[in-house]
């Protein structure tokens, strides 16, 4: 069955080892195009060497020749999926950024960059939130090398043509912890023009948050990466929050 479809390769779900997987199998342009090649076999090597209870694990491959393949534990949803249920509570919020901001950090300290992190790029399995696709992942510090991300996340440096890093990593996060801890984008747009104006120019919008975690999130998305807070600094400012309590249900009247 496919799964997906992306510029490098198409996903299957297949069967190995008595386990679900899903099978990554490069396209055939891939191929014959030397750098989209490299980039796949890159994959496979840092699927299959990183390893991090909140990454993706990559299960076996092979990242040249004909037979090049790559597969991947399956995980069923995505936060992207998720998301489209509804509003994720606080408690289920605070679980997906601990996860993928300790997942990133892990990435960072091992020197390198993830340039893609949306929703549709973190999977759901047996309660736990993984952090996927390290097709995009890229040396810190590499120069010139291909640019990867969604409009909706960048940084606002990348609309500018520099190069990724860590600085540039937080603010999509940011953008994500946003998302789910007040329901919405912060930057909104319908063409890749208006995201830019928004990206590089307006201020995110009030959130509802506590004081500083609110303080925190502002942070994440300053404009100037150098003015940007840290994924870590955040996180122990998410870790800091007391649990939220549910409104109780109204109880239901019978009427006879």
């Amino acid at each position: 069955m496919l799964l997906g479809l992306g510029r490098t390769a198409q996903v299957f779900l297949a069967e190995g080892g008595g386990l679900e997987v899903a099978l990554k199998l490069p396209r055939k342009e891939v191929r014959q195009d030397p750098l989209l090649r490299e980039r796949f076999a890159r994959e496979v090597g840092l699927s299959l060497s990183l390893r991090h209870p909140h990454l993706v694990r990559g299960l076996w491959g092979q990242p040249y020749g004909e037979d090049a393949f790559l597969a991947l534990e399956y995980c069923p949803q995505t936060l992207e999926a998720r998301l489209q249920e509804g509003r994720l509570s606080f408690e289920e919020a605070k679980q997906v950024l601990l996860s993928v901001g300790k997942a990133l950090l892990f990435l960072h300290e091992r020197g390198f960059v993830h340039q893609d992190i949306k929703p549709a790029n973190v999977f759901l399995k047996d309660g736990v939130y993984r952090l996927g696709d390290l097709g995009t992942l890229r040396p810190v510090g590499e120069k010139g090398g291909e640019a990867a991300g969604s409009p909706h996340y960048m940084a606002p440096e990348l609309f500018k043509g520099e190069d990724p890093s860590p600085f540039s990593d937080a603010y999509s996060f940011g953008v994500v912890a946003y998302e789910i801890l007040v329901g919405k984008r912060p930057f909104r747009g319908e063409t890749y023009e208006a995201l830019l104006e928004a990206h590089l120019h307006r201020p995110p919008p009030f959130t509802p948050l506590p004081p500083a975690l609110d303080r925190g999130l502002k942070r994440l998305l300053a404009k100037n990466p150098r003015e940007r807070g840290s994924i870590g600094d955040f996180l122990e400012l998410l870790e800091d929050q007391p649990p939220k309590k549910e409104a109780p249900k109204p109880k239901r009247r019978w009427f006879f």
